[in-house]
């Protein structure tokens, strides 16, 4: 939300909403996203990857260069 203004997912009805979570539907719309830098997309795709055994552990988080 701070890299671009608002949440990673967005819809009116609750249950589409998290939906979208649970598939890590999301997308780095333009403009909004336009000018943030390539390594902070990159880290937030590790963050929010959906399949836990690629995710991002803490340790790998902390030693991201963004």
């Amino acid at each position: 939300v701070r890299l671009c203004g608002y949440p990673p997912f967005y819809d009116e009805n609750d249950a589409k909403l998290f939906e979208q979570i649970l598939q890590a539907e999301y997308e780095f719309d333009s403009p909004y996203w336009d000018d943030i830098s390539d390594s902070a997309k990159d880290f937030i795709q590790h963050l929010m990857e959906k399949d836990p055994g690629k995710r991002f552990t803490c340790e790998q988080a902390l030693q991201h260069p963004w």
